[in-house]
């Protein structure tokens, strides 16, 4: 009698019990510095992206995979989200885009000892290029792509074309900025600077999260994240993610809090 009295009088006291987060599941791939798959918190994308849906109570799961199946898991509703990808017409088939979260600069890496100059895509169609199945390199590179007209050795790993062009078996290599030079110090860091970048841009485009389209959970999410991350944007947050980035101390930077926002 006394363990049946004491149990409920135990409950009365604690009040309900406070239910679990929900966890979402975002698709992404090792893209350091925005997403580092070494890294227990995931990088400074992941950091900030917890951060925003943690405000809503929610917490989530960071699942690696290559570029193009992580698009096919968020088609078949396996992912609540992708991300970091660039807002292209042809992602618009399946997906709805978030906010931008920063900037990125796609340029073409090539050896130091090979002379190269560019000005538009026509001039690059004599050159081997190394790419990454499932990436954008911005409208007009997509398209000359897609047509057949460049000679391009698609690789499903990101680090397979920096490889490449270190053994001169491709002439360039389309990559972000701040990632290709994170990706060169790790995979060569005696020699990293064999590879350097040409100073035009390919494209320059906002990363985002894309949520699956036609889909009520997906729509409510998103503008749930929009509406938060708007925050992060007032308090600076976004700001000084992109100039870490920018500098190369990424591994540095954390989003605020609601406190350290008051506070400061």
């Amino acid at each position: 009698m006394l363990t049946c009295l004491t149990l409920p009088l135990l409950l009365a006291v604690l009040g309900p019990a406070q239910a679990e987060p929900k966890t979402l599941r975002i698709g992404t791939g090792d893209w350091a510095p925005y997403v580092d798959q070494e890294r227990s918190d995931g990088g400074a994308l992941p950091r900030l992206i917890s951060a925003v849906f943690a405000d809503a109570d929610y917490r989530v799961e960071f699942i690696f995979h290559p570029w193009d199946r992580n698009v096919l898991m968020l088609q078949q509703g396996q992912l609540h989200a992708i991300m970091p990808y660039s807002c292209t017409p042809s992602r618009l088939n399946y997906g709805i885009c978030s906010d931008p979260l920063v900037r990125g600069e796609i340029v073409l890496f090539h050896r130091r000892d090979q002379a190269f100059d560019w000005t538009t895509v026509e001039d690059l169609l004599k050159y081997r290029i190394g790419t990454t199945l499932g990436y954008s390199y911005g409208p007009a590179f997509d398209e000359a792509l897609q047509a057949g007209r460049l000679n391009v050795v698609q690789n499903g790993k990101e680090d397979t074309s920096f490889r490449l062009l270190e053994l001169g078996r491709v002439d360039l290599h389309p990559q972000d900025r701040a990632v290709g030079y994170a990706m060169l110090r790790r995979l060569f860091p005696a020699d990293s600077g064999n590879i350097v970048h040409h100073p035009r841009q390919l494209n320059t485009e906002p990363l985002r999260l894309l949520f699956r389209k036609d889909d009520p959970e997906g729509i409510k999410l998103l503008r749930l994240f929009n509406a938060r991350l708007r925050d992060f944007a007032e308090r600076g947050d976004l700001q000084r993610l992109q100039q870490a980035l920018n500098s190369g101390n990424a591994d540095d930077w954390k989003p605020s809090t609601q406190t350290q926002a008051v506070r400061d």
